[in-house]
């Protein structure tokens, strides 16, 4: 397992924040659904035009520097599952993405793993491959990402299984880690292919992004996650090691050091809050104003949130520029406004305890406990 020296580490962490685009804003605007997006490179090269930018700076004008979306084939979570056989499901009109459920037995399973295979010729490998090509010849010059994806092992495994799979822990341990093992180094594999694709170092992957591994309970972890997480983080070797996880609790924390993680983001996480990361792991994080919680703050509490988080231990906030109303638009600058304040203070030498007189006297009564219990229902 990979040594990491904590001790510093969060100390040593700079302060970051940005503001993501919204996918999703940017094809309402373009009026493209969601369909056409993933079946038609037309509806890519439509949404990434200079023109949808610019109106979708036009609506969020003011509210300074804003992360642009990199041009991309389709955001498909999925990619590996399907170059294992499994098809995916495209709804007509705004519906995301998915697969169908296949029912295999475990064993089932592990004979379609150990199945060699050409990820480039697998599934809609061939299609995204060619979607991305005419979306370099249409933005040439560009760097043109692909989303044609994957999960971390237990994501994957979920994928497989179902909530089967959280049977298997108990019903079928031993099989289960042979399945796993099987399963992180076909996620390798698929990794290296996409790498191919875009011509991109491979050392640069350390990244992991694994949600289902959240509903595996905390003290099964050492069995089930941490060494199958290590496998997929070792292959690549790098100094760092960076994991989304969503839906973890602080019993699970720990287990972040164990597993050597640089940078953790918790996102949609509603039982955990900055004072319990921050107390719980010594690992560097960012904390996120998820924009589905959008709708229960004015521009005020945005600032509280931003200053409440870095307060508390934080070492980076992000959130999602999503809707179209004014709302949404007040709230995307009164956290801009906030994180300029924080960064503009860090440089004058002040400190978390100085950024936390910031907080309003509403702010104090909702963050954390309150937010986490009356605004989110966590």
């Amino acid at each position: 397992m990979k040594q990491v020296d904590y001790s510093l580490m969060r100390e040593n962490s700079k302060f970051v924040w940005y503001v993501n685009m919204s996918l999703y804003t940017l094809a309402e605007i373009a009026d493209v659904t969601l369909h056409d997006l993933f079946t038609d490179h037309k509806a890519g090269i439509k949404l990434y035009s200079e023109d949808n930018y610019r109106k979708f700076f036009d609506v969020y004008d003011g509210c300074g520097k804003m992360r642009r979306i990199t041009p991309a084939t389709p955001p498909v979570s999925y990619g590996h599952l399907n170059g294992l056989g499994v098809p995916l499901v495209f709804p007509q009109g705004n519906g995301e993405v998915n697969y169908e459920r296949s029912g295999y037995s475990i064993d089932e399973w592990i004979k379609i793993l150990d199945r060699p295979r050409d990820y480039a010729k697998e599934g809609l490998a061939p299609f995204y491959i060619d979607y991305l090509a005419k979306m370099k010849e249409a933005f040439p010059g560009k760097q043109i990402g692909f989303g044609y994806g994957y999960e971390g092992a237990l994501t994957t495994a979920y994928t497989m299984r179902d909530m089967q799979l959280y049977y298997d822990l108990y019903d079928d341990p031993e099989k289960l880690k042979i399945l796993l093992a099987k399963v992180s180094r076909s996620v390798t594999d698929f990794k290296k292919f996409q790498c191919e694709v875009l011509g991109t170092d491979y050392r640069n992957t350390s990244y992991m992004c694994d949600d289902c591994a959240a509903l595996v309970p905390p003290d099964m972890w050492e069995e089930f996650v941490v060494p199958f997480m290590d496998m997929i983080y070792s292959d690549v070797n790098a100094d760092r090691r960076s994991l989304h996880c969503e839906g973890l609790t602080n019993k699970h924390l720990g287990y972040l050091e164990t597993l050597g993680i640089t940078w953790y983001d918790p996102s949609v996480s509603p039982k955990l809050d900055p004072v319990q990361v921050t107390d719980s792991c010594k690992v560097p994080y960012i904390w996120r104003m998820c924009e589905i919680y959008h709708r229960l703050m004015d521009r005020a509490l945005a600032k509280d949130f931003v200053y409440a988080a870095v307060r508390d231990g934080a070492n980076g906030v992000f959130t999602t520029a999503a809707g179209l109303e004014n709302q949404s638009v007040e709230i995307i600058k009164g956290f801009t406004e906030a994180c300029e304040t924080v960064d503009k203070m860090f440089g004058e030498g002040y400190k978390r305890e100085d950024i936390g007189t910031l907080v309003s006297q509403k702010g104090n009564d909702v963050f954390w406990e309150k937010w986490r219990k009356q605004y989110i229902g966590g």
